[in-house]
């Protein structure tokens, strides 16, 4: 049965939302992911004047903004994945961006390495709510015909994101610097990395307002036995354990690379944020909306020609080329650390958005929350130990001037290994899977 008029092609179920409804939903979502991503990249470009104005070494820097982030995301992502799948996901999306907001005003005030901590775990208890509802709530908006393009839009908001908190942040760090240089009373007093978290915090309002207008759909997709328990999730380990593994070490590898690059740049290559924030925003956008486009033809141009089995090739195979581009940061010049710096955000892009696509088609709808959760903890798990891994092995190697080596030596195997975990998903793969046909089709 379908619905008259129905804006979604024929065939497809009638029971899914109005376009115009999941379209705003997908909008709202993709700015949240955008946001969200934005504000916790300002903790890592502001790294620098915030542990010099707080006191912090290299590694309680790394622990405050990236360790403690990635331990609260963590440990309540399967909580948050059990409400995902459980409760009205638009009501904790709401209350997560609330949430979200109160980080931000926390860490604008922080006093040292435990309020600035406090702040990166209650926005990391933010983010395990806000991704799993999200990516959830896609695969009830939008029928599988057009779910693979939309499930991508939270990736692709959280790579505009990055971008957007090296041009936001570093430009507008700059141009705070110069303000409270000339008047120091201009910000109400507030260091200029202060006044950009107040700022952000302040740009959050408006985003939380939008939500309310969202509706929960109907949940579609149910499975027919034994849904909705951790047995019915094992029966997919085959698929989920080697690409949640990879997740992870893609996770950690980002982590390794976005934490340490801004440092790196302005120790090893004497930049100050207002140098680069233009060219550094430009890429990772740049990269970032070509990968994302990019993974929706890859992996239909790899099904057609390997069959299901070959769907998560193109991921393997970007994760592999992340490895060499890890070095940027022992380039000769800046020119050449930007280039690395594109190989390098273009070929993440499109190993991270694969396995997020892949599971809103393999896995059932009541799965799905705790599926995400789980995502969430293989991501909290390389996040928290990669940064703090960068500045230990720097201090090994002898010190500040060897942060490129470290992350080099850090990012590099985590590369190789996530490869070989999303390439081994494909022996769990089902050669002719109608909904994976139909949506890349």
């Amino acid at each position: 049965m379908t619905r008259r008029n129905s804006p979604y092609p024929a065939g497809v179920q009638a029971d899914y939302p109005p376009l115009r409804q999941a379209r705003y939903a997908q909008y709202v979502l993709g700015v949240i992911a955008l946001l969200a991503t934005m504000d916790a990249g300002i903790v890592a470009l502001l790294l620098e004047p915030m542990k010099h104005d707080l006191g912090l070494t290299d590694m309680q820097a790394g622990i405050a903004s990236s360790t403690s982030y990635s331990a609260a995301y963590g440990l309540f992502s399967v909580p948050m994945g059990l409400l995902v799948d459980r409760t009205n996901r638009v009501r904790l999306v709401f209350l997560a961006m609330l949430l979200w907001g109160a980080s931000l005003v926390l860490a604008a005030w922080a006093s040292g390495f435990w309020t600035l901590a406090l702040a990166k775990v209650i926005m990391g208890t933010a983010t395990a709510a806000l991704l799993p509802a999200a990516l959830s709530l896609f695969g009830d908006y939008f029928a599988p015909d057009s779910r693979a393009s939309a499930s991508a839009t939270y990736p692709l908001g959280s790579i505009l994101g990055g971008a957007a908190a090296v041009l936001i942040g570093g430009l507008g760090f700059d141009a705070l610097g110069k303000i409270h240089t000339s008047d120091p009373e201009a910000l109400a007093g507030l260091e200029p990395w202060r006044a950009v978290f107040m700022l952000a915090a302040v740009a959050a309002l408006p985003i939380i307002g939008l939500i309310l207008f969202m509706r929960e759909p109907r949940r579609m997709e149910m499975g027919s036995t034994g849904g909705g328990n951790w047995r019915a999730l094992w029966a997919h380990r085959d698929f989920l354990i080697p690409l949640l593994a990879g997740v992870g070490l893609l996770t950690g590898l980002s982590t390794c690379i976005t934490t340490w690059a801004a440092p790196a740049l302005m120790r090893i290559y004497g930049q100050q944020p207002g140098d680069f924030a233009g060219w550094y925003a430009a890429v990772t956008l740049g990269s970032g909306i070509v990968g994302v486009a990019a993974s929706g033809r890859l992996v239909g141009w790899a099904q057609r020609n390997g069959g299901y089995r070959a769907v998560m090739i193109p991921a393997a195979i970007a994760a592999l080329l992340c490895a060499p581009a890890t070095t940027m940061a022992m380039a000769p010049d800046v020119g050449i650390f930007a280039i690395a710096m594109t190989v390098f955000q273009l070929s993440y892009s499109v190993a991270i958005v694969v396995p997020v696509i892949s599971i809103n088609f393999r896995v059932p709808n009541e799965l799905r929350g705790r599926t995400f959760g789980l995502y969430v903890i293989s991501s909290a798990i390389g996040s928290s130990l990669s940064a703090p891994a960068v500045a230990a092995l720097s201090a090994m190697l002898g010190g500040e001037a060897m942060l490129g080596h470290a992350m080099a030596g850090v990012g590099a195997p985590l590369a190789l290994l996530a490869a070989i975990c999303l390439a081994a998903t494909m022996r769990a793969g089902r050669k002719n899977d109608p909904e994976m046909v139909a949506s890349l089709g």
